[in-house]
This record gives C-alpha cells, sequence and structure tokens, in this order.
C-alpha cells in the first residue's frame, strides 16, 4: 500500500508537542503526501518546535452503540515549518489496526508496558500506585467464581444417588455443598499463582472470560503474598468443615476422600507434580470432580460408598473434565510455549476433536447404561435432553477451533452442556426419590 493510501486510512490528524514555555499544544489538522513529503497544515499563529508528535486515527460509530473500525497511527518525528505548512520527517512510528489484530490481544500485549509505566510513576511520585478493583469484585474475579457450578453438580449427584436409596439430611448437604465449593476456590487460586509463576499466564495473549485465568497477578490486582493468604484461608475453612463432618459422619473414609481431593487441587499445577504440565490435568478433574466429590457427598449423607453412586460419578466426571479440555483449546498455543503441555498440546486438531465427540458420546452412554442396569432411576435420562445442545456445540467448537475470541459463544456453551447435564442428572435421583417418598406416604 503507497503512503498516500495509508493517509487515507484516517479520518483525523493530531499534531501535538510542548511549546517553548513547557506547555503541552495540541490541534486537529489535515496531512497529506505529495512529492515524496509528509505535509501537515497548520494554523498561522502556532509554531512548532522542531520535535512534534503526529497522531492519525479512525473510529466508526455504530448506530447501535459502541464504534467499529478501529485504528491509530503514532509518528515522532522532525517538523520544518513552510508558511502554513509542516514537512514532517517521521523517526519513530507505533500503531494498531483492528482488523489485523483484535483489540482484546493488543490491550494483553501491552500489559507489560503499564506495569513498567506505574512502576515509573510509582517512584517519581515516592508512593505505590496500582490498578484497583472493589473488594467483592476483586474477589469474585479471584476466586473466578462463576465456575462454582461445576462443585454444585456433582455434589448435588452425590446427594441425589444418597436421597434415591432413601437418605437425605439437608444441613448435611449445606456443609457438604460449602466446603467443597471453598476448596474449589482455593483450587481456582492456586491455579492462577502457579499459572503466572510458571509462566503460562503472563505468555498468553488472547485470554478469553473462560480461559486463560483470573489474570490477578498478571495485571497487578493483587500479590502474590495477597493472593497466597487468600488460598490458606479458602483451604482452612474448607479443610475445617470436612474434617468436622469426617468426625460426624466417618473420619476414615471421608478424610480419605478430602485428602485425595485437596493433593489433586494444588498439585493440579504446584510443583513437583504440575500435573496439568505432564498432561494429566484432565484426568485429575475428571476423578477430582466426578468420583472424589460425588462418592465423598454420597458417603456424608449415607455413611457408605455405593456402586450407584461411582457409576453416576462418571459422567459429570467426564462433563466437567470436558470444560478444562475445551477451555485449553485457545490456550493450546501459549501453554506449549511455557512448557504446559496439556492434553490439547499433545493431539492434532482431528484428535482433538475426536476425544471430545467420543467423550460426550461416553457420558450420555453411561447415563443410559447405568438406567439400564437398575443402578439408576428412569427419571435420570432426563439428562438426555441436552444431546441437541451438545451437538451444536461440537458443531461451533469445530468450526471457530484455534480462534480464541470466535470460540467464546463455544466455550460459554460447553459449559452449559456440562452444568446442565449434570443438573438434570441429579435432579432424576431426587425426583425419583420424591416420586418413592410420596408413594409410601
Amino acid at each position: 500500500m503507497s503512503i498516500a493510501a495509508e493517509i487515507e486510512k484516517y479520518s483525523d490528524v493530531v499534531v501535538s508537542y510542548l511549546d517553548r514555555d513547557g506547555y503541552p499544544i495540541s490541534f486537529s489538522t489535515t496531512m497529506r503526501y505529495s512529492e515524496g513529503k509528509l505535509i501537515i497544515e497548520k494554523p498561522p499563529y502556532l509554531n512548532p518546535p522542531k520535535k512534534i508528535t503526529v497522531l492519525l486515527n479512525h473510529i466508526t460509530p455504530l448506530p447501535t452503540g459502541g464504534y467499529t473500525d478501529r485504528r491509530y497511527l503514532m509518528m515522532k518525528g522532525e517538523a520544518l515549518t513552510e508558511g502554513n505548512t509542516i514537512i514532517f520527517k517521521p523517526f519513530k512510528q507505533y500503531g494498531w489496526d483492528e482488523k489485523t489484530k483484535p483489540f482484546f490481544q493488543y490491550c494483553e500485549e501491552r500489559v507489560p508496558q503499564a506495569k513498567s509505566y506505574v512502576t515509573r510513576l510509582s517512584k517519581a511520585l515516592g508512593r505505590q500506585v496500582k490498578p484497583r478493583l472493589p473488594t467483592l469484585q476483586l474477589l469474585f474475579r479471584a476466586t473466578r467464581f462463576p465456575f462454582l457450578t461445576a462443585t454444585a453438580a456433582p455434589v448435588l449427584i452425590g446427594v441425589g444417588t444418597a436421597a434415591y436409596l432413601g437418605y437425605f439430611d439437608p444441613l448435611l448437604f449445606i456443609l457438604t455443598l460449602v466446603g467443597a465449593s471453598l476448596i474449589h476456590l482455593a483450587l481456582n487460586m492456586t491455579n492462577d499463582y502457579y499459572d503466572t509463576k510458571l509462566g503460562a499466564d503472563p505468555a498468553n495473549i488472547t485470554p478469553t472470560p473462560f480461559s486463560g485465568g483470573s489474570r490477578i497477578l498478571h495485571y497487578g490486582l493483587m500479590t502474590p503474598k495477597q493472593l497466597l493468604s487468600l488460598i490458606v484461608l479458602f483451604y482452612g475453612v474448607g479443610i475445617a468443615i470436612g474434617l468436622y463432618l469426617a468426625f460426624l459422619r466417618g473420619l476414615i473414609p471421608i478424610l480419605a476422600v478430602m485428602t485425595t481431593g485437596v493433593l489433586i487441587s494444588i498439585f493440579y499445577t504446584a510443583p513437583p507434580l504440575k500435573l496439568a504440565y505432564r498432561g494429566l490435568g484432565e484426568l485429575a478433574v475428571g476423578i477430582g470432580f466426578g468420583p472424589i466429590i460425588v462418592l465423598g457427598s454420597h458417603y456424608v449423607q449415607t455413611q457408605f460408598f455405593s456402586l450407584e453412586a461411582l457409576v453416576a460419578s462418571i459422567p459429570i466426571g467426564i462433563l466437567i473434565m470436558l470444560i478444562l479440555y475445551v477451555n485449553e483449546i485457545p490456550d493450546a498455543p501459549y501453554d506449549k510455549a511455557a512448557g504446559k503441555l496439556t492434553l490439547v498440546t499433545r493431539l492434532s486438531r482431528e484428535n482433538v476433536l475426536k476425544g471430545y465427540k467420543l467423550s460426550l458420546a461416553a457420558t450420555y452412554a453411561v447415563i443410559v447404561a447405568a438406567v439400564a442396569l437398575r443402578l439408576a432411576p428412569p427419571t435420570t435420562l432426563i439428562a438426555l435432553a441436552t444431546i441437541p445442545k451438545a451437538i451444536s456445540t461440537v458443531r461451533n467448537v469445530a468450526q471457530t477451533y484455534g480462534n480464541p475470541y470466535l470460540m467464546i459463544p463455544a466455550l460459554a456453551s460447553n459449559i452449559n452442556v456440562a452444568t446442565l447435564t449434570g443438573l438434570l442428572h441429579a435432579a432424576g435421583f431426587f425426583l425419583w426419590a420424591l416420586i418413592s417418598f410420596t408413594i409410601n406416604l
């Protein structure tokens, strides 16, 4: 593209400089390219110094609100005044065009520059300057609170299988849910702590609402010490609830389940095991959010493990594993560069999609098989209602594979499939228990 054509891409031109008294001056103008020179119009009453900055900018407002077609080019250079024009010779330039680089990626790439600026500003002011969020919003982001559906569904399935067998205590259910949720939130923060420390999150320049972590350390919203304090607090309270349930309902079985779950949650990213970095993260998540939570929740209610609960834990374990699995797709290039060799980084696109389809098929097959083997009531088949949504999600993942921002709807849909299927599966157990209770009245 010629220089003249490049200039025409921008609708606004602004010249900025410091005048002889040190005051900043800016004026809007026009610029053209003629006979090998960049020529800028200037007001007759202004006399810019030799060094100036020229900003070329374009933005198209949308009738419905917001903007599109955004781009800018910043140039620093020398100015030679000739009458009411400036002959401009740039010696440094940088810019951005959202047609070639999405806005959110551009912002992520500038994070190191922003942190460097904040550091220099802190030194200049003699006090620490840092980005801030309101406390509740910061906690919401740090813990990745919305992902708690991944805990709620397996707890409900564990309690649902107990209700199916004739056991249900609402207080024990609430305590189990709270304890498991706190450990899950601690897991999320531990994951962010080590992914930042080990370089996976800083390497990722295209995070989404569902992948790339909370980035609270990477953005400087919290210090590592502050995050570690929260991690210890959440683990501590969650484990305390678990210990109470263990002494109340069965010391050795509940301690064994809880200890296994906590260790998996910590060593998912923490050294020396770093399960997620060795291609074992998906398996760990499947076990942790499947058999561990379901069997633990079931035992708290019944004081025994059952084959019904074990079989019921398989579909939700696969579904929660698939949340991680699909969320790893947009992160794969950065994870691989940082040495986080997840399962997705080790497989081809075709095999990743094949694994996704087979895992979903296995999920629904186990639900049907459990009913056929009389290990689950017929009402649990309502979980099959999400099959059309699952098929649509597979198609969307395949169509947008590898494009982080285009994948966002597919990532959300995948989470919805896992959550809704798990909740419907749990509802099937509770519904049968309610029917049985009503009949026996």
